[in-house]
C-alpha cells in the first residue's frame, strides 16, 4: 500500500510534457473529436481505451500532427509540447515528428537493411557526424528496443525477413533512433502473437525511462499492466481520465464502469 501511495506522489509530481486544450477534430463535416482536455505527463506510460470509433487514435494523431495527412481532416483548440503550440505555423511537422514519434498497429519496416531502417531518421535528420556516430545510434536504438543480441550479426539482412514481434521491435527501435522525447503507439501489439506481445510490454514498461510513451490499446488488461495513467474515450469525448488504478477500480464516470465491467464496447 505504501508503494502504491509513493507511485501516487510520484505521478503526481511528475512535470506535463503534453497539455491538449479544448481539442476538437473534424472530418469534412463529422464531429469526430469533441472538447479534450489532458496532461500527458513526462516519463510515464498514458494509455488510450475506448470503443472502436470512440476517438482515441485519432486524438493520438493530433499530438505529432500526423492528422495533417488527411486532407478532410481539421483540428481545434491548442496542442502544447514542453509548452510550445505544435499547431503554429513556424513548427515544421516533420521536425516535429522527429520529437514525437510513432510506432504503428502492423510492423511496417521499410524495404531495406535492419541497419538502414534504424539509421534512416538520423540521416535524415543529420544527428550524427560520421559513420562511427551513426553506428553507435544504430547500436543503441537496437539495445533500448531489447533486439540487439538477436540482430547483430546480420544487421545488414533486410528487415522485413524478421518475425512479427522483432519486425515491432525494429520499428520501435528506428523511432527512437531520432531521440524523441514522447513515443506514440498505436495499438502496436494487436497483430503479436502473445509472447511477442509480452516482449513489446516489457519494453514499454523499460521505455518509460526515457520517454512519455502513450499508447492506444483495445485491451484493457494490457492499459492495466503497462501505463500509469489512463484516457477512456466514448462517442468521441474523453469521459475520464485519471491514475490507472483508480480508473480500473473506481471510475467516476457510469460510462467507464460500464466500458470496463464490458457493458458497453
Amino acid at each position: 500500500m505504501d508503494d502504491m501511495r509513493l507511485t501516487e506522489r510520484a505521478l503526481d509530481a511528475g512535470t506535463t510534457k503534453i497539455m491538449a486544450r479544448g481539442v476538437q477534430v473534424f472530418y469534412g463535416d463529422t464531429h469526430a473529436l469533441r472538447d479534450v482536455d489532458v496532461d500527458i505527463l513526462d516519463r510515464t506510460v498514458t494509455a488510450f481505451i475506448g470503443p472502436s470509433g470512440c476517438g482515441k487514435s485519432t486524438f493520438l494523431r493530433c499530438l505529432n500532427r500526423m492528422n495533417d495527412t488527411i486532407p478532410v481532416c481539421r483540428v481545434e483548440g491548442t496542442i502544447t509540447l514542453d509548452g510550445e503550440d505544435i499547431y503554429d505555423r513556424r513548427v515544421d511537422p516533420v521536425q516535429l515528428r522527429a520529437k514525437v514519434g510513432m510506432v504503428f498497429q502492423k510492423p511496417n519496416p521499410f524495404p531495406k537493411s535492419i541497419y538502414d531502417n534504424v539509421a534512416y531518421g538520423p540521416r535524415i535528420h543529420g544527428l550524427t557526424r560520421n559513420k562511427a556516430e551513426l553506428d553507435g545510434v544504430v547500436e543503441q536504438s537496437l539495445r533500448r528496443a531489447a533486439l540487439w543480441n538477436e540482430v547483430k550479426d546480420r544487421l545488414h539482412a533486410p528487415g522485413t525477413g524478421l518475425s512479427g514481434g522483432q519486425q515491432q521491435r525494429l520499428c520501435i527501435a528506428r523511432a527512437i533512433a531520432t531521440s524523441p522525447e514522447v513515443l506514440l503507439m498505436d495499438e502496436p501489439c494487436s497483430a503479436l502473437d502473445p509472447i511477442a506481445t509480452a516482449q513489446v510490454e516489457e519494453l514499454i514498461d523499460e521505455l518509460r525511462a526515457n520517454f512519455s510513451v502513450v499508447i492506444v490499446t483495445h485491451s484493457m488488461q494490457q492499459a492495466a499492466r503497462v501505463s500509469q495513467r489512463t484516457a477512456f474515450f466514448h462517442l468521441g469525448n474523453l469521459v475520464e481520465y485519471g491514475e490507472t488504478g483508480q480508473i480500473f477500480t473506481t471510475p467516476r464516470d457510469p460510462r467507464t464502469e460500464s466500458y470496463i465491467s464490458g457493458r458497453i464496447g
